[in-house]
């Protein structure tokens, strides 16, 4: 068995797909939703290191995977892998990105990886369109976030750089919050919500 196929039986064996991860586990009912999250918490707190090392080696789809499992596991086990991508230059990929779990472990740790990420980030050109390498928008909205739980101001000094760097005017800093803060509530086994507010937004008001 190559590399490629073992990373999809670990990814099999532990999360079992990566499809409910690309946001339909978001809208399953609740009874559901609770259940995966459980066997995901699971799967990330018994995945060996170097099953999730080699999920996130081999291609988007068991990247998806192992990044959710890092972040319901806890799995600070692997911070040393997400800043040495970071600051190489591969802060995310198709369908996921590092800040999920960064936000998920929530420490002064993962807030200093996104500092050292954007002190590069926000000095690079914007990337052409259909090519989604770098996250500066959702790492400074994760950063914000984290200094809102910790008490801390680290992503105080990147306003003006964020002002200044030229894709700043086409990002959405309150809706990466809102997904991060979603994305934290979920990997904990909580309810994020986008059921609910899906309801809500397609029931009917009435005639004007």
């Amino acid at each position: 068995m190559d590399d490629f196929n073992r990373a999809y039986w670990a990814m099999t064996l532990w999360a079992g797909s990566y499809r409910p991860l690309i946001v339909k586990a978001w809208l399953w009912p609740r009874p559901r939703q609770a259940w995966y999250q459980f066997r995901l918490r699971t799967g990330g707190r018994l995945a060996p290191a170097k099953h999730l090392n080699l999920m996130l080696d081999s291609g988007w789809r068991t990247s998806v995977a192992a990044i959710w499992l890092i972040a319901a596991g806890q799995r600070a086990d692997l911070r040393p892998r997400i800043e040495r991508d970071m600051l190489a230059g591969r802060p995310r990929g198709h369908g996921w990105s590092y800040c999920t779990p960064l936000a998920s472990l929530g420490t002064e740790a993962d807030a200093r990886i996104l500092s050292r990420y954007l002190e590069h980030a926000l000095t690079l050109p914007v990337e052409p369109e259909g090519l989604e390498t770098q996250c500066q928008g959702e790492a400074l909205a994760t950063l914000r976030y984290l200094d809102e739980q910790l008490g801390t101001t680290y992503a105080q000094c990147f306003l003006d750089a964020w002002e200044r760097w030229p894709g700043s005017a086409t990002e959405d800093l309150a809706g990466y919050r809102k997904y991060i803060e979603a994305d934290v509530v979920f990997a904990a086994g909580g309810n994020p919500g986008w059921r609910r507010e899906m309801k809500a937004q397609r029931r009917p008001t009435g005639p004007v």
